[in-house]
């Protein structure tokens, strides 16, 4: 047998570069479920109040100061005393805004659940005030209140360009050196955004362009940052152009062949000290018709200064691709400083910069490039779960070196993360190459012994307790508080104290406490896992690295109920010497070595299926030629019983009457033509067929016959010839099938042999049909039978014309359609 030839696909694994992949989502070290959270302190509202026990809390905003937190609502503010006894959450005081424009509001087609008064703005004015503002029914008002008592302290404001005219609007607003920084809409229609500064003495106000979407694109505004001589506005918008200003992009990604971009911004943190730098560190999120994800990346405030003096960005061409602009046409003082600062010290004011730096300003808001993140790739990240509040703490742990994230899910779920601490390194500025004096800090890569981990995802939202509008599980505000060890978790219907830390939950297991690797959980000898505080004895333990070493009996641990994780039990990430490696060498031949294997069984296999099979046995001597093919043999069907009286057979009325029966031709049979002789014998009774696919089955033919010889006893009634005028009509006396025809003794006739002699003389038709009596029957199948000439052959019937009968006119039967293989009767004479 020719050899078959195999098909091998060989695998060439070339190292190269480690691939960038997408991190997996981390999986929380301990779960904490409803049924661990009810017992958390929430504020639903006054007492009595009926309109928020209706309509719900409406939680607008939150802002801690001097050891009060003040929560902003609708038509009403609540001051809480953060000093306070644990166990329940009231505010000591509130103050109640109601709106007096609800009829103008309803004329204006709104509804009446909109026409409050939503307190969008709530910033400290100074160290005894505060400016709150509100949306006051679509007619905004902004109010000044003392922070101690919450009573009034001067005069109403109109509050367009400082609040907005709708609490689902954006607004984010501060005081800076006795001005109000604002950025929101300024009409009802919520078409000209707004960057502006007002209530400044003796300065006039300052606003960004109206209706220019170069400057600002339908805005939603996040956060705004006093850092150094600037004002920062973090907002996201949308933008036709490849970087977004004055604006500089923030670019969270993560790297690899395909970089993957989170760019819907969510939440800004204020600045903090990160690893000794000022950074700021801000959520972002997906689109809302792509997959759900965030991530958290982290800013140094002096990659954004060094991306303020990078260059401008302007369109060029009919495509308007954004280009860079040549640096020889910036003018001097640049634009962007600060008038008495730098390049413009000798510029008093922003007014007397000169008319080609403001010109240029005004048609070049955007700056080439974007930020990128301290490390180049997020601190965390999440898939299947949008992320909407952010808060940090940067000085967690006993030594207070340690990062920790909170985290606000839309579907009410608070996470808690611990960000992993890096070696000091290189990171990169928006161009991509090291920045100088730059050190690498969270997130970056090419470090080792330390790791994000997810320490907690706690369930907070009760939809029995915390009532809202649709989507109320959404985490709106977090407020952390580091000195009571507390979060503070807002949701549209409710307030919740949340606790950093449940230490409890570990019991007296040494094991389970270390394993938890939490800053805010401390092994205490005598005490157990407690709450780490300044006030605690020496000698508590700490596992932050996740050492392997860690030893301990879990027997006297409490379970976890609930459905939450057993903190006791295999819950513990491997250490950083812990991980089995496999050489690299060792690895790549165990793939080329499975790989050959598997691709020569493929080709043995497929030869096996290809190989034709040989005989089993020795091989048969060649077959006898056949000799032709027999007519079938001929088969004697016994005679059928007389049909007389009124037993006879009858015609059916749809069988040719006897007139129109034809005379069969005498045929011989061929023997090479079995088919032809069948249809051809089979033509006498009917029409000539064309040859068909073969004869009828034989099985239909012996059960007719069965059928007839069955009713030879009572057979068919035969009608009594009329006296009418179609008594001379010539009735048959059996119906028609395709019997053989039967000789005048009764026997039955072959059908493949001819008879040895011509066909005894027929009777004159007088003798047979009588005009006036029943016809003359001979005994045997024959009676039943009559025939007519057939048009077919020239000439007249052998016999001639009796002399003296009636001559046969045409049938005056009604025409009936013949059954297949039937011709219908042709007219003639006797």
């Amino acid at each position: 047998m020719p050899g078959v030839p195999l098909p091998f696909v060989l695998l060439v694994l070339v190292p190269g570069g480690a691939a960038q992949s997408f991190p997996r989502d981390l999986v929380a070290r301990s779960t904490v479920g409803l049924a661990a959270t009810a017992a958390y302190p929430r504020f639903t509202g006054l007492r009595g109040d009926n309109v928020t026990a209706q309509l719900g809390l409406d939680f607008q905003r939150m802002l801690r100061l001097n050891g009060t937190l003040f929560v902003a609502a609708r038509d009403h503010i609540y001051a809480f005393d953060l000093g306070r006894d644990r166990g329940t959450l009231y505010p000591e005081r509130h103050l109640t805004w109601e709106t007096r424009d609800r009829e103008n509001c309803a004329m204006r087609g709104r509804l009446q659940d909109e026409c409050h008064n939503y307190i969008r703005v709530l910033v400290p004015r100074d160290a005894g005030t505060l400016l709150a503002c509100g949306t006051n029914a679509f007619s905004p008002l902004c109010r000044t209140y003392q922070v101690s008592s919450l009573a009034p302290a001067g005069e109403e404001v109109s509050g367009q360009a400082r609040c907005p005219f709708d609490a689902k609007q954006s607004i984010v607003a501060l005081f800076i050196d006795g001005s109000l920084y604002s950025a929101t809409v300024a009409d009802f229609q919520a078409s000209d955004a707004v960057i502006y500064r007002s209530l400044s003495p003796g300065r006039p106000p300052l606003r960004t362009l109206k209706y220019s979407s170069r400057w600002l694109q339908e805005p939603h505004f996040v956060q705004a940052l006093p850092y150094g001589p600037y004002v920062y506005f973090f907002f996201r918008e949308v933008a036709v152009e490849l970087s977004a200003l004055g604006k500089v992009r923030l670019q969270c990604a993560v790297p690899g062949d395909a970089i993957f971009y989170f760019d819907v911004l969510e939440a800004v943190t204020p600045p903090r000290a990160l690893h000794g730098r000022p950074a700021v560190l801000a959520l972002f999120g997906t689109q809302p018709n792509s997959i759900p994800g965030s991530a958290v990346c982290a800013f140094y405030l002096a990659d954004m200064e060094r991306a303020f003096e990078g260059p401008f960005a302007e369109p060029r061409g009919a495509a308007g691709t954004w280009t860079t602009v040549p640096e020889d046409r910036v003018p001097r003082p640049r634009p962007g400083c600060c008038a008495g600062m730098g390049p413009a010290a000798g510029v008093v004011t922003s007014g007397d910069f000169p008319d080609e730096t403001l010109a240029f300003a005004k048609e070049h808001p955007l700056l080439h490039g974007a930020v990128a993140p301290a490390g180049g790739r997020p601190l965390f990240t999440r898939t299947g779960t949008r992320l909407t509040q952010l808060a940090v703490d940067t000085g967690a742990g006993p030594r207070g070196n340690q990062t920790v994230l909170f985290l606000g899910a839309e579907d009410g779920r608070v996470l808690k993360v611990l960000a992993a601490a890096r070696r000091p390194g290189a990171t990169q500025h928006p161009g991509g190459t090291p920045a100088p004096g730059d050190s690498q800090e969270p997130g970056d890569s090419g470090d080792v012994g330390s790791e994000t981990l997810l320490l907690e995802e706690i369930s907070l939202y009760d939809p029995g307790r915390c009532r809202g509008p649709r989507g109320a599980s959404r985490v709106l505000g977090l407020e952390l508080h580091p000195p009571g060890r507390e979060l503070y978790v807002a949701f549209a219907g409710c307030l919740v104290r949340l606790p950093l830390s449940r230490c409890a939950r570990h019991g007296a297991c040494r094991r389970s406490c270390l394993a938890a690797r939490d800053p805010y959980c401390v092994w205490l000898p005598p005490g157990g896992c407690v709450p780490f505080s300044e006030d605690l004895p020496s000698g508590f333990e700490q596992d932050m690295e996740g050492s392997p070493g860690i030893t301990g009996t879990c027997q006297d641990a409490p379970a976890a109920g609930d459905g939450d994780r057993d903190l006791a039990h295999g819950v513990r990430q491997a250490g950083p010497g812990t991980t089995a490696t496999v050489p690299v060498p060792v690895l790549v031949g165990c793939v080329l070595g499975a790989f050959a294997l598997g691709a020569l069984a493929a080709g043995l296999l497929a030869a096996c299926c290809r190989r034709p099979a040989g005989p089993k046995g020795p091989p048969e001597p060649p077959a006898a030629p056949q000799p032709p093919a027999q007519p079938p043999a001929p088969r004697l069907y016994p005679p059928l019983p007389p049909q007389g009286g009124a037993g006879g057979l009858r015609d059916p009325p749809e069988l040719p009457t006897p007139e129109g029966t034809p005379q069969p031709p005498t045929k011989t049979p061929r023997v090479a033509e079995p088919r032809r002789s069948q249809a051809a014998h089979l033509g006498t009774l009917g029409c000539p067929e064309p040859p068909g696919p073969g004869p009828p089955p034989k099985a239909t033919l012996e059960e007719l016959l069965q059928r007839l010889h069955r009713a030879g006893g009572s057979g068919w009634p035969v009608t009594p010839p009329s006296t009418g005028s179609f008594a001379n009509r010539v009735q048959p006396g059996a119906p028609f099938s395709g019997l053989p025809p039967a000789s005048r003794d009764g026997t039955p006739r072959r059908l493949d042999v001819p008879p040895d002699s011509p066909p005894p003389p027929r009777q004159p038709l007088a003798q047979r049909h009588s005009l006036g009596g029943p016809p003359a029957r001979p005994p045997g199948l024959a009676r039943g039978l009559t025939r007519m000439h057939s048009l077919g052959t020239p000439g007249g019937p052998p016999w001639g014309p009796r002399p003296g009968a009636l001559e046969h006119s045409l049938s005056m039967k009604p025409p009936v359609l013949p059954k297949p293989l039937l011709v219908p009767a042709a007219p003639g004479r006797p």
